[in-house]
């Protein structure tokens, strides 16, 4: 099939749209995703090349996806963990993207569309705060989603996404380090430490891999902006910075004893259920059966870490296999990033997709950003990336793509 049919420009046109909504709308993006996939997968039946499809990472998804499914049969409460498992399909967008991005240019576009987005969602971001005013953690920028901690999630991924291309690749395109600039101001806004937290260490991963020795350089940078910011208790964005990282590092942190005693309870019911877990949403059901002394367990029914949630729904299996995704993940693209002769091109999108990743994983500690669709769909499309161009698969797979006479 020649690369401008209409069945590829149409792929194409929801590979955009899913991008673009992604920042600003769930229903648009599922919707693209949808039709997208849908596509994707009439191409693939039409010109019967399942076999020259790539699937990487298949093996540990395929047994993610089994683990949930016991923990499901297995759950307290079949009918009530059921339809969690929809959220199993949200990984076709890791191999859509993956499959149907076969040109440099169509790649570039998608990541250049999902930056310029995100800088302007991040621009609603500061417009949130210069109508309403952002002083305390009440009072929090939302930008274009429902949450600070959804919109704080995909600002932190994507800055680092532009960030790394700004780093990488080897013409340098001075543009991004506007979006970069913009989307990192904004995610203070949020007064989302995970994020913060995640961002720092994706930073910190891209200028180890960069210059190592401009990491002491950040770290005095850093100091001196904490030191140098006004009280905690001045009513002003930098004040409420400061506040936040006060009670981070004070140990009188009010969320923090929250988060605590969530997962001292999660790992409560994680011990009753420990190999197959108690099933999605399960924590609704079983809660008042286990000791609950601080009533945090019974408001927020969720743990606030990845690792922990998934140890209570799935048990040791689904832990074990969500793991290993990004085990293998990070093994793949260490893999990669070892070739001698890989172009820029492919360095900037394997060290994107893997500081993304570790912040991530990173503020997945203090909170379940694995359960927020909106953050996982752009995760999964930028880890796509660097499995998206890869000049000799696609050159063989369009060898096989001829619409059958």
């Amino acid at each position: 099939m020649n690369k401008s049919s209409p069945i590829d420009s149409f792929n194409f046109f929801c590979l955009l749209v899913f991008v673009f909504a992604s920042q600003f709308s769930i229903s648009v993006t599922q919707i693209a995703l949808t039709l997208g996939v849908l596509t994707w997968l009439t191409k693939i039946q039409i010109t019967r090349t399942w076999t020259t499809q790539q699937w990487p990472l298949a093996t540990p998804i395929l047994a993610y996806i089994l683990a949930c499914v016991i923990a499901v049969l297995t759950a307290y409460d079949i009918e009530y963990s059921f339809p969690s498992l929809k959220k199993l399909l949200l990984l076709l967008v890791f191999f859509w993207v993956l499959n149907s991005v076969d040109t440099l240019r169509k790649r570039d576009i998608l990541v250049t569309l999902l930056i310029i987005s995100s800088t302007l969602a991040a621009l609603f971001g500061f417009y949130q705060s210069w109508e309403v005013g952002v002083l305390n953690t009440s009072n929090r920028v939302e930008g274009t989603f429902s949450t600070y901690m959804t919109f704080a999630g995909i600002l932190m991924m994507v800055g680092l996404v532009a960030a790394s291309r700004w780093i990488f690749h080897r013409c340098r395109e001075h543009w991004l380090l506007l979006p970069v600039l913009i989307i990192s101001v904004c995610l203070l806004l949020t007064l989302t430490r995970q994020a913060w937290l995640g961002f720092l260490i994706g930073s910190i991963y891209l200028i180890w891999n960069w210059r190592k020795l401009y990491l002491p350089g950040l770290a005095v940078l850093l100091i001196t902006v904490i030191l140098a910011l006004p009280s905690k208790n001045s009513n002003s964005l930098p004040g409420a910075v400061k506040h936040r990282l006060h009670d981070m590092i004070s140990g009188h942190d009010a969320t923090f004893q929250i988060r605590t005693s969530l997962w001292e309870g999660g790992i409560l019911i994680f011990k009753d259920h420990f190999l197959t877990g108690c099933g999605f949403r399960c924590v609704d059901l079983i809660h008042k059966s286990y000791p609950d002394p601080t009533g945090f367990v019974a408001r927020f029914r969720g743990m606030h870490n990845n690792f922990v949630q998934l140890a209570v729904d799935t048990g040791l299996l689904g832990l074990a296999a969500w793991v290993w995704i990004w085990v293998a993940f990070l093994r793949q693209i260490h893999q990669k990033l070892g070739d001698p002769t890989i172009s820029s091109e492919e360095r900037w999108v394997l060290h994107a997709s893997s500081a993304a990743v570790l912040a991530f994983l990173s503020g997945g500690v203090f909170e379940s950003n694995f359960y927020d669709e909106e953050v996982v769909m752009v995760l999964y499309f930028i880890i796509a990336l660097p499995f998206a161009y890869s000049p000799n698969t696609f050159a063989s797979r369009h060898t096989h793509t001829q619409m059958p006479t």
